[in-house]
């Protein structure tokens, strides 16, 4: 990669990784749960509607499905840097109030170790909690009420072994082990003839597990199908919580209690997805999850789980091949929809969204950068209390090493 390719991409990402790890949400939607479950994957997923559990990885790391990894070639290792920017119109019946903001991703690198066998590793911040909410509190025993702040920061992230084995040219598995870890901090104001400030700091660690699979088949010189499916089992998360009563900011206390694992959990989620390849050119994906929220009890904020269902489909246009002489004529094109139904019902109300996305691939040498951009709406149903317009920019950057290359004396 020359000198100026380098600083291009510079400074694409210097403006996604200014921020801090957990500020990649800031969504008042982010209050419940263990925050907003961030999107980790590689630009192109995104661009494809979320898709890639039945997406091939030759040239970039496919978090969706472990056994992807068995497409890289012997002589490449690839590691990838992905980075977000979010511009998000919040409105309600109190008004508009517009957020950015911006952060990287995911970090992941992934190689070959033998003929059969491949390994990798990645780092994801995997929720965000980020919020500032102002409300009021009734007064007992009277008709007036108390203002009362409500702040949310922090989030879990993980890392992550992936392994993945190719059994023949057609099929493959893979599986991933994955250490959850993180701190979120829920602060609640409340001002009356003195100011009351309560502070819950609740750390989570715990380890979950899936699994992955894909099935390619060439039907013709014209047609290829693929098939995948994974399953990610569900998740305690261990927790311990510390609270603290602060008055007027000189009176602390403070104390400490260790939560049930029932109470903190990630769900037991399956999926399956398939991709056809036309003429070498043209590409359709399609993804299908369902993750059992329906099982998982929350006692740190009120809303009701429900099982949640995903839907993604996405269109890939490649370049023809034959030699080319400009560089546009190297670009991959994308689309998608996806359709998220949400996990949680707020005052009854389920809170689901929508999002359309458009991407490019660019391949340099040794280097593919993605760029997608994306529009969506969270709270996508009429009759939600607070509705989220957003614009994303996804960026990642896949590189290409080649490793273990023998070396050859004249």
């Amino acid at each position: 990669m020359n000198r100026k390719n380098k600083i291009v991409i510079g400074l694409l990402f210097s403006g996604v990784f200014t921020s801090g790890l957990y500020a990649q949400n800031t969504s008042p939607y982010s209050y419940f749960g263990v925050g907003t479950f961030n999107n980790v994957d590689d630009a192109r997923n995104i661009s494809l509607g979320n898709t890639g559990i039945a997406l091939e990885a030759p040239d970039y790391i496919n978090s969706k499905n472990a056994a992807s990894m068995t497409a890289i070639s012997s002589k490449n290792v690839v590691f990838n840097i992905s980075g977000i920017g979010k511009y998000n119109t919040i409105s309600s019946n109190l008004g508009k109030d517009n957020r950015f903001s911006a952060n990287f991703t995911n970090f992941s690198a992934a190689l070959r170790v033998s003929q059969k066998f491949f390994v990798g590793l990645s780092m994801q911040p995997a929720t965000t909690s980020d919020y500032k909410i102002t409300s009021t509190i009734p007064i007992e025993g009277t008709a007036g009420e108390y203002p009362v702040t409500y702040e949310g920061s922090g989030g879990l992230s993980n890392w992550g072994v992936s392994l993945a084995y190719k059994i023949n040219d057609h099929w493959s598995i893979g599986g991933k082990v994955k250490n959850n870890f993180g701190k979120i901090i829920r602060k609640e104001t409340i001002t009356t003839s003195s100011e009351v400030e309560i502070s819950r700091d609740v750390r989570y660690t715990g380890f979950s597990y899936n699994l992955g699979t894909q099935f390619k088949k060439d039907f013709s010189d014209n047609f290829q199908l693929t098939l995948g499916g994974i399953v990610n089992f569900g998740s305690k998360l261990v927790s311990k919580r510390d609270v603290s009563y602060t008055e007027n900011q000189d009176y602390t206390n403070s104390i400490t209690t260790n939560l049930s694992s029932k109470d903190s959990a990630l769900p037991f989620e399956m999926g399956f997805g398939f991709g056809i390849l036309a003429k070498e050119r043209y590409r359709l994906t399609f993804d299908f999850t369902q993750s059992n929220w329906d099982k998982i009890k929350n006692t740190e904020t009120s809303e009701q789980y429900y099982k949640q269902k995903t839907y993604g489909l996405g269109v890939e246009i490649l370049p023809e091949r034959r030699r080319t002489e400009k560089l546009s004529e190297t670009f991959i094109y994308r689309f998608g929809l996806n359709y998220d139904t949400g996990y949680y019902k707020i005052n009854k109300v389920e809170i689901d969204k929508l999002e359309a996305t458009v991407g490019v691939g660019i391949p340099l040498k040794k280097v593919v950068l993605n760029v997608g951009y994306g529009y969506g709406i969270h709270g996508f149903q009429k009759n939600v209390a607070i509705r989220e317009n957003y614009h994303m920019l996804n960026i990642s950057m896949n590189i290409l090493d080649t490793w273990f290359r023998k070396r050859y004396l004249d």
